[in-house]
């Protein structure tokens, strides 16, 4: 098999797309010595080598209004991708995540006559909405790839090969090679029981987030003084923004509350008795530290129209623990019901019920062995390795 035919085009339209994908590429490159990789990614696959077409942070939207005042730009980006994907003729494509955009550009590429092999590497949410999108998939994907093991069966009726490759987030977690001195570095001398915050990732999300997490936080500190809480900030450029948000606080920065830089982010979660977060991967990687956590998320009326009348959302849990356990593991505040008052109740009768906590960490201890297993009950190998081998067969089906 010659060079040019061993080439391989990915994309990621978002942060957690860019890490799945950089650990995806360092797999194919150790499987697959020369290897040519083209794409569109973030700075974790850009350091991978990977010869960068167009870059991640140009696709970033966040909710479906921002999707609407964003379209201009995403059909052109679209159509540039479109454009180079047919030029290129990679032998094959792999799309991770951002269904919106990624299954229509397998179905525009299947279009235009595109007969190399097509990958989705992270599976649309169709036991939750969009069912319509399974046939979709059939029709123009070569292989999809799930993260989550209850996702396959969903496929079963189809002729298209699923499998269940691991999930990204706890392989992540099993490299991160944690600091022992983090606490030091930040300033914190850890005086009394911590609780950690995770109010986001983006401005339009901490805006909403910040001001409850950190009112129910003043109100757990007036109970109990010695607390102290660590505050996620997952992108620098946020700093000014978050120091905005503190400074209206009751909260002493330095003191009562720390700032945690997203390389910390491990640790915060393995030092803290209880958790705060925004509904979202944070979740889950919470629940791996076993870290009893109450989950939030607000949303715009806009985007609220959107889930209840166009999407048809209707589940019994929102955060992906739940779901996986198909039970209340992390108490979910959702939408109208979050406030200030109704998150501190939540966190409060976590943090103290002895009982409640350890039930909530026990179910935790049962979200590995879940993971780290196929459909058949095998145990298999490292998310990005076992995605690797996948795609890897590709080349000889």
């Amino acid at each position: 098999m010659s060079e040019s035919e061993r080439c391989l085009f990915i994309f990621a339209g978002e942060h957690s797309g860019d890490l799945c994908g950089a650990q995806l590429l360092k797999a194919l490159h150790k499987s697959q010595p020369g290897l040519s990789v083209h794409g569109v990614g973030g700075p974790n696959m850009r350091a991978s080598g990977m010869q960068c077409f167009l870059q991640m942070e140009q696709f970033q939207v966040m909710g479906y209004s921002d999707v609407l005042r964003s379209l201009p730009r995403l059909w052109k980006l679209f159509q540039s991708t479109l454009e180079y994907i047919l030029q290129l003729q990679p032998q094959v494509v792999v799309l991770i995540d951002y269904p919106g955009f990624n299954l229509r550009l397998a179905k525009a590429l299947r279009k235009r006559g595109f007969k190399h092999k097509i990958v989705q590497y992270v599976c649309p949410t169709v036991w939750a909405h969009g069912r319509k999108r399974i046939e979709q998939m059939r029709q123009n994907l070569d292989l999809l790839l799930t993260i989550f093991p209850f996702e396959p069966p969903y496929f079963a009726h189809t002729s298209l090969p699923v499998h269940y490759a691991g999930n990204p987030v706890m392989e992540a977690i099993d490299r991160h090679a944690y600091d022992a001195d983090w606490q030091r570095e930040i300033g914190l001398e850890k005086t009394g029981e911590l609780i950690a915050l995770f109010p986001g990732s983006r401005q339009s999300e901490l805006k909403h987030h910040i001001p409850i997490q950190l009112a129910a936080a003043e109100m757990l500190k007036r109970d109990q003084p010695s607390l102290q809480c660590g505050i996620s900030l997952v992108k620098e450029e946020l700093r000014s923004f978050m120091l905005q948000q503190l400074a209206g606080s009751k909260l002493v920065l330095g003191k009562d509350i720390f700032l945690v830089p997203k390389k910390y982010s491990y640790e915060l979660m393995q030092a803290s008795h209880t958790a705060i977060a925004k509904a979202g991967t944070v979740t889950l990687e919470l629940a791996l530290h076993q870290i009893p956590t109450v989950v939030m998320f607000h949303i715009t009326w806009l985007n609220r129209l959107v889930l209840k009348h166009l999407v048809r959302l209707n589940l019994p849990h929102y955060s992906i623990v739940n779901i996986l356990f198909n039970q209340r593991v992390f108490p979910e505040l959702m939408e109208q019901k979050v406030t200030s008052h109704s998150l501190y109740a939540q966190v409060q009768h976590m943090h103290a019920s002895s009982a409640l906590r350890q039930a909530c960490i026990s179910q935790c201890a049962q979200l590995r062995p879940l993971l780290e297993t196929d459909v058949a009950g095998e145990k298999i190998p490292a998310a990005s390795t076992c995605a690797a081998q996948a795609i890897g067969r590709l080349w000889t089906a």
